[in-house]
């Protein structure tokens, strides 16, 4: 029998639990991937939870060095054709992964970088030096993008065409068959997310504090999400300040059955994020139907189609999703009509089954093209 093809997995994995980390999780267990190609993973993941992120540490120094070894290694002993990489695009973490990147170029080893964030085109615009990096980096190299939105971040950087594979999830069989959400004494209205300011927390809730009467006393809004930069107590004392407190609790992290449960019950949900790639939330959200108001950031006009399966907001424009609220919530056959298109679409472009065959059908080019 012919041997496997080798791809090294050169990924961040949980914890914590971000979208790319959970994305790669799908590429790491992937029995479509496993099945094909003999697959090793490296996970490069720093941190253990969220508020890590910015922390620079003498136990990060030691894990970076220590995952150097391990990349030598693996090009040593694996002798892997092709080296699938979560590169972090900005920041000191670029510099980090570019030391990886020198080393798998030493190998003279082929890498598919899979771009999970972005901002290189803003880090590259006032700086020459920056933009003989990157190209450096991706020069001889394959990308993946999350959206066609989200290729322009590299055009001055990569000569290439970069691969377009959006994320995908897996299918929770028993919400198929689900009845879209009927008349309720309360609209539940949820915001999911770490609280992080960059994910627009506080314009959520501003967005609420406007609401009139009438309209606050027709909903309950939940907020669910680890505490990051905003503790649990810093957030309640925001709810309290704008007067929110009677209608709007913050519950915390929640995972599995827990998670389902609170979506199966949501009949809105509202993601005004101001920094964001291709979040997983949304397909989350669609794949229970449910309507969706979001900032027009990143790749998300690419998942909401404006006034079919949600409304598209303006970043940092609260007054803009209250309006949009407000017709979501005085219209209970346009959150139904919204939410049965977001099913749609989410069963035809964002399943894990069609995330993985592109993946595959990625690495099949580059072996092609190898």
């Amino acid at each position: 029998m012919k041997d496997k093809t080798r791809i090294l997995l050169f990924i961040k994995l949980p914890p914590p639990l971000t979208g790319a980390t959970l994305i790669n999780s799908y590429v790491n267990n992937s029995k479509l991937l496993n099945d094909k190609y003999n697959i090793q993973t490296i996970s490069i993941s720093f941190k253990k939870t969220i508020e890590d992120v910015r922390i620079i540490s003498f136990k990060k120094i030691i894990i970076v060095i220590n995952l150097y070894l391990k990349l030598f290694i693996s090009l040593i002993r694996f002798k892997p054709k092709l080296i699938y990489f979560q590169i972090s695009p900005i920041g000191w973490a670029f510099y980090r992964d570019f030391i990886y990147v020198l080393i798998i170029k030493l190998f003279r080893k082929h890498i598919v970088f899979h771009l999970h964030g972005k901002g290189i085109k803003d880090a590259c615009e006032n700086s020459y030096f920056k933009k003989l990096i990157y190209k450096f980096a991706f020069r001889g190299s394959s990308i993946v993008c999350l959206s066609n939105m989200l290729a322009n971040d590299i055009n001055q950087v990569y000569a290439g065409t970069p691969y377009i594979v959006n994320n995908g999830i897996p299918i929770f069989s028993d919400i198929l068959e689900c009845a879209f959400h009927d008349e309720k004494n309360k609209i539940e209205v949820l915001f999911l997310s770490n609280l992080l300011y960059s994910k627009g927390i506080l314009v959520f809730l501003d967005a609420l504090s406007v609401l009139d009467t009438s309209s606050r006393e027709k909903i309950q809004v939940k907020i669910v999400g680890n505490e990051a930069e905003i503790s649990s107590t810093m957030l309640n004392k925001e709810i309290k300040k704008r007067g929110l407190q009677n209608f709007v609790v913050y519950i915390g992290p929640k995972y599995g059955e827990e998670k389902l449960n609170i979506y199966h019950n949501t009949d809105i949900l509202i993601y005004p994020t101001l920094n964001d790639a291709f979040p997983v939330v949304l397909l989350e959200a669609m794949q229970f139907g449910i309507p969706v108001i979001a900032s027009i950031e990143g790749a998300i006009p690419d998942i909401i189609d404006d006034s079919l399966n949600g409304f598209l907001v303006e970043k940092n424009k609260p007054e803009q999703i209250t309006s949009k609220l407000i017709q979501l919530i005085d219209n209970p056959d346009l959150r139904i009509d919204m939410g049965k298109n977001g099913k749609t679409k989410f069963l035809n472009n964002y399943t894990l089954e069609i995330f993985e065959r592109n993946i595959q059908s990625v690495f099949e080019s580059v072996f092609a093209k190898l």
